[in-house]
């Protein structure tokens, strides 16, 4: 049986579908944070801010998770470009938590009448997008601004089934304007994963997700050990996985602050 103290654990499809808690996955998790283990939520969901991802979490894990214990795909992205770029005037293609967190590194978002200023158009989920805003960003990008994808997921869970993701948003500008992202700043990049060991002191951790094009691909790479829970996108169980797979980690043993998972 290996254990682990250090987990890296995803959102959408873990923790919750849509609005709705998982249960078999939260429970779990509470006891692991009350017995000390360190966690890291890393998410390619950009719409939040950490720190309301934070107030959400500790809400419902029954343990406070501070803004630290978090990493956004938007987090992630606003990073990236201060620290390979500088500050920058951004157009955002994007909700609140992406607008938010690229203010505060320092960058200036601005409206699409103003796109021919941008340095970079920035691209996450945005469930309110509309064509005019589009339009500025495939302008942009055609202009000669930087292109970068928060993530490229195609879907995320909701109560009932999938949504479009932000991915779906990236195809339609790389189809546009017939250019890739320039950097993609979400799972299963090495950059956002980065960012999560950092704040965990190092790893070895074990990923938690419910994807295996994002979560396990992620944990391939970078030669850290992947559970799938079939809580989320992934139903079924792959053939020939690597990594644990279990229906949720109502399946592991916790003990204290560890997880403890036997033999595949």
């Amino acid at each position: 049986m290996e254990c682990y103290s250090k987990l890296i654990v995803d959102l959408d499809g873990v923790v919750w579908r849509g609005g709705a808690p998982i249960m078999d996955n939260v429970e779990p998790l509470s006891s692991l944070l009350a017995g000390g283990a360190k966690i890291v939520f890393l998410t390619n969901n950009s719409t939040r801010t950490r720190e309301r991802y934070a107030e959400i979490l500790s809400r419902l894990l029954g343990a406070p998770v501070r803004p630290e214990d978090v990493v956004t795909s938007g987090y992630s992205a606003s990073e990236w470009l201060r620290k390979s770029r500088g500050c920058a005037r951004v157009l955002v293609v994007g909700e609140h938590g992406l607008v938010s967190e690229l203010s505060r590194a320092c960058h200036k978002p601005l409206t699409p009448p103003d796109w021919r200023d941008a340095d970079a158009v920035v691209v996450g989920l945005d469930r309110g997008v509309c064509y005019r805003g589009l339009a500025a960003a495939h302008r942009a990008i055609l202009g000669g601004a930087l292109f970068i994808a928060t993530n490229t997921d195609r879907n995320f869970p909701v109560e009932e089934g999938t949504e479009p993701g932000a991915g779906a948003i990236v195809a339609l500008l790389r189809e546009s304007t017939g250019r890739e992202p320039d950097f993609d700043a979400g799972k299963p990049g090495g950059w956002i994963l980065e960012l999560a060991l950092e704040k965990l002191g190092g790893g070895p951790a074990l990923v938690v997700g419910d994807r295996v094009d994002t979560d396990m691909e992620m944990a391939r790479r970078h030669g850290l050990p992947g559970l799938l829970v079939l809580t989320g996108v992934t139903r079924s169980p792959p053939r020939g996985s690597w990594f644990r797979v279990v229906r949720s980690l109502s399946e592991a043993v916790v003990d204290g602050g560890r997880i403890c998972l036997g033999p595949q």
